[in-house]
């Protein structure tokens, strides 16, 4: 059921405005130690800047970022897009290897499984964290707010408001996704839900705003210090204000000692580390004055928002830089020609400086299970890769939409190993400098999630860059 967010705050205390951003910074780096961010897929980075992230996770590249006492980096590992028993092993891997590079290293760690602020992904992930790295001291705290797509949680519910309207996720179509589905806004119901009722949505700990904002910061420790191994614990929050005494609260609760395993969304992150907010980036801070070339936006992702903003872009580009892939051909056996031409038809229109949109027939086509669905889906983000990988023209920049889309293209498609989040070009859309072991070093690529903005955001973007 929806409620007014003006009803809402009119019934709380008011924010605790203190800085704890910049108290968080100092803690955090008082901590000496690497905050490793596991991401389930590219979007994760949307709210930081100048902050490393890497597709590889073998042991030597963790070394590498511990020897350089790397403050912050994320590991992008599409797990999103993959069955449960394959996230589960990625994950096992990684924490094998960040535990060695630990050892190696003689560096302490912290890691951020970092997840969808709709709710979607493989909950299982964290529990894989914490077992293979032998943490069952740890209590694992959950915080999915995102106020950048606008994502709160009020009284345990975890809400999307549309303008002064909350709107519970469970009534949103984020929660009838093909393959991550469920029924519950409130956070304990949805634990409860997604582990099976392995954990009771009763003995999951949780702090209302009321608390956040009228206790101290030590009082809101103690609580975290309080709580037994094993618990799960949500913390409720409508503002950046409410997160940031939060995270104090935890980061003073981990300088005591405590064992905590996050499992967040991307606002969580920033708070975590002090980053101070950085204005939105402007054209020439991406693309300088490149006006030899046109730009190119691929559209993969499916969900009604990102199909939303396509067709109102469609109406602003020209005919002859609109490419529809359809989806049933790539399916098809012979599909390399097909794709051939549209590659041709790219490079023909970056030469002459349009701007091309390119994107995936909108019928959603699933198989008859989850694998089934995310073998086609993983067939359909492979055409876009060829599409890349075929393509001799460097455009001007490459967008991204969705997030399966955006790994994929970085990773199979330009060859990313490393890279560098430059910030953001619309709140919660980050802008990434590709690295000099790509297909095209120093190129701007924007990763547009699916599920951020409003109908006229794509346009805007491109029309920015333009």
């Amino acid at each position: 059921m929806s409620i007014l967010l003006s009803d809402i705050s009119k019934q709380l205390p008011i924010e605790d405005t203190s800085n704890y951003r910049q108290l968080n910074k100092r803690l955090f780096e008082s901590l000496n130690r690497t905050c490793v961010v596991v991401d389930d897929d590219p979007t994760g980075n949307q709210t930081v800047y100048d902050i490393p992230l890497l597709t590889e996770w073998h042991l030597e590249a963790l070394v590498e970022e511990f020897k350089k006492e790397t403050p912050v980096f994320f590991l992008l590992t599409n797990s999103r897009s993959l069955t449960e028993e394959k996230s589960s092993e990625i994950y096992r891997e990684i924490s094998k290897n960040v535990l060695k590079a630990s050892k190696l290293t003689n560096r302490e760690f912290t890691v951020i499984s970092r997840s969808d602020s709709t709710l979607r992904g493989h909950f299982s992930e964290v529990n894989v964290i914490k077992n293979t790295m032998g943490f069952n001291d740890a209590i694992t705290v959950f915080l999915p707010v995102m106020f950048e797509g606008n994502r709160v949680t009020v009284n345990d519910v975890h809400y999307i408001s549309d303008e002064n309207c909350l709107v519970p996720v469970n009534e949103t179509p984020f929660s009838q996704d093909h393959t991550f589905a469920y029924s519950n806004a409130n956070l304990k119901a949805w634990i409860q839900e997604k582990t099976h009722g392995e954990v009771n949505a009763s003995d999951v700990f949780s702090v209302a705003i009321e608390t956040i904002r009228n206790k101290s910061k030590a009082w809101l420790c103690e609580q975290v210090m309080a709580l037994q191994a094993g618990v799960y614990c949500i913390w409720n929050a409508l503002n950046y204000y409410d997160l940031d005494k939060v995270t104090h609260a935890l980061l003073l609760a981990e300088e005591s000692g405590k064992r905590i395993v996050y499992r967040t969304s991307s606002s969580f992150v920033p708070s975590y580390i002090g980053l101070k907010p950085k204005p939105l980036l402007t054209s020439e801070e991406i693309i300088g004055t490149n006006n030899l070339t046109g730009g190119l936006t691929i559209v993969g992702s499916y969900v009604p928002k990102s199909s939303e903003q396509l067709n109102y872009t469609l109406k602003y580009y020209n005919e002859n830089g609109i490419i529809e892939i359809d989806v049933n051909t790539i399916l098809k056996e012979g599909a390399d020609i097909y794709l051939a031409s549209i590659i041709s038809k790219i490079d023909e229109n970056l030469t002459r400086g349009n701007h091309v949109i390119v994107y995936t027939s909108r019928k959603l086509i699933t198989g008859g299970n989850d694998n089934s669905s995310i073998d086609i889906a993983s067939k359909v983000s492979g055409a876009l890769v060829t599409l890349v990988r075929g393509i001799s023209v460097q455009p001007k920049y490459i967008l991204a939409k969705g997030g399966i889309t955006s790994h994929d293209l970085a990773v199979k498609g330009l060859r990313m190993k490393r890279s560098k989040v430059l910030g953001q070009i619309d709140p919660g859309i980050p802008v990434w400098e590709m690295g000099e072991e790509t297909k095209f070093p120093k190129l701007p690529y924007i990763v547009f999630p699916g599920n951020v903005g409003n109908e006229k955001t794509l346009i805007k973007i491109t029309q920015k860059l333009s």
